[in-house]
């Protein structure tokens, strides 16, 4: 095909110019102007479709990653419900979105106490294991560890009771895991404690050399927050990083005013037991609304609720 019929046969060169380009100089002038345009013309679609290709491909992979930064109490029903209904989170593992499925698998875990639909979640979430986004698969794996009772994987935590914790939505988000601490205890599953805001992640679990006690770190987008928690006797300390700051504020004579919506703008950095029953931990403790900084040392002791913070 000549290249005036490729032009013609795409739309881009208008027959008639073409007749009336060969009837005089100005004619053949105006036909090697048009088809110097129709050349860039092209160039400009094929540079849009590489970049549309581009642009797809990109989105394609950011969708791939199911990147979710907050999941809402409504996120997790998928829709309004009043009650735990496992047959629905069934259905949306058949979903052609990524993020129902995630849920649905995390959800299903709930079904433990329920031998019958335990058996036919286990079943059903098994092939997800092998799914190519790797926050489904993660998610797959988990809940079959947990579904099977195996409590192997690096999510579960054994207490000198003989009972585990772990928490759902493992690391869904880049600030942690949902804001809930499960319990399974002489095998029977429970939610044993729900943190409110601004504890809004689950960062890290870290339970004491005996098992006994376990420090939990929470988190927001703007702040960090450290509580110690016996399992067994369902007993807990204060919030140690607000306690820290104000303790020390006032041994600085600092200015210790505390948020109406308990931000606290300051961070853990390290965190390990000393021994079965005292916690330590490296803070940045903000004054001032971020203008003053104090980097301390916290130790807390908790059979006798002591804490000490000093300078680091």
């Amino acid at each position: 095909m000549k290249k005036e019929e490729l032009y013609k046969e795409i739309g881009l060169i208008d027959e008639s110019l073409i007749e009336a380009a060969g009837q005089s100089g100005i004619g053949r002038r105006k036909k090697r102007i048009s088809k110097k345009w129709v050349s860039v013309a092209l160039c400009l679609m094929i540079f849009s479709s590489v970049s549309t290709a581009s642009l797809a491909a990109y989105y394609k992979k950011q969708n791939a990653e199911l990147y979710i930064r907050y999941l809402t109490a409504e996120d997790m029903e998928l829709v309004p419900a009043t009650e735990y209904d496992a047959d629905k989170f069934l259905r949306a593992l058949k979903s052609d979105n990524d993020e129902y499925v995630y849920i649905a698998i995390n959800r299903l875990i709930e079904s433990f106490n329920d031998q019958k639909m335990r058996d036919k979640a286990l079943t059903e979430i098994k092939p997800f294991i092998q799914s190519d986004n790797e926050k489904i698969a993660d998610a797959a794996t988990f809940a079959v560890d947990i579904l099977s009772q195996s409590y192997q994987s690096q999510y579960v935590y054994k207490m000198a009771d003989g009972s585990i914790i772990f928490t759902l939505f493992n690391n869904y988000s880049d600030y942690g895991s949902q804001n809930v601490l499960w319990r399974i205890k002489n095998n029977m599953l429970e939610e044993h404690f729900s943190f409110s805001k601004p504890s809004m992640y689950i960062k890290e679990i870290i339970p004491s050399p005996n098992q006994k006690l376990v420090a939990i770190v929470t988190c927001s987008n703007k702040s960090e927050f450290v509580e110690v928690m016996n399992i067994e006797e369902g007993m807990g300390s204060p919030e140690l990083v607000e306690s820290s700051r104000v303790k020390y504020g006032a041994q600085k004579s600092l200015d210790t005013w505390i948020r109406i919506d308990h931000e606290n703008y300051s961070y853990v950095n390290n965190i390990w037991w000393k021994d079965n029953d005292i916690l330590e931990f490296e803070g940045n403790l903000s004054y001032n609304d971020t203008e003053t900084i104090e980097s301390v040392i916290v130790s807390y002791e908790f059979r006798h609720k002591v804490m000490k913070v000093n300078e680091k």
